[in-house]
C-alpha cells in the first residue's frame, strides 16, 4: 500500500455525483504555482495500486476542491513526481526496518 504509516482520508464527489473515499498519499506545491494531491481511492472496485493525481483549487469563498489535471503532459509529469516520492519514502522505511532488525 502507498501510505501504510499515515492516513488522511477524504471524501470526494465525482462528476456523476458518486462519492469516492480516498487516502491522500502525497501533496505537492509545484513550480507552476498550483497544488496537487495524490490519492488512492478506497473500496472494493479499487486496488491499492490505483494512484490518481488531482489539482487542488480554492474557490472565491475559500473552499478547497479538486479537479482532474486536464493537460496530459502536466498529468504525466505530476504522476511521475508522486510515484518517485512515494517509492523513495517506501524504500527509506524499508531500509529503516532492516536496520532495526540487524541490531
Amino acid at each position: 500500500m502507498f501510505n501504510e504509516f499515515e492516513s488522511e482520508i477524504i471524501t470526494l464527489t465525482d462528476e456523476k455525483g458518486e462519492i469516492i473515499i480516498a487516502d491522500v498519499v502525497d501533496r505537492l506545491d509545484a513550480e507552476d504555482g498550483k497544488s496537487y494531491v495524490a490519492i488512492v481511492p478506497i473500496g472494493e472496485e479499487f486496488s491499492d495500486d490505483d494512484l490518481y493525481a488531482l489539482e487542488k483549487r480554492v474557490d472565491k469563498n475559500g473552499e478547497e476542491y479538486m479537479v482532474d489535471i486536464e493537460d496530459d503532459a502536466t498529468f504525466e509529469k505530476i504522476i511521475e513526481i508522486f510515484v518517485r516520492r512515494i517509492e523513495e519514502r517506501e524504500n527509506a522505511a524499508a531500509a529503516e526496518n532492516v536496520m532495526k532488525y540487524e541490531l
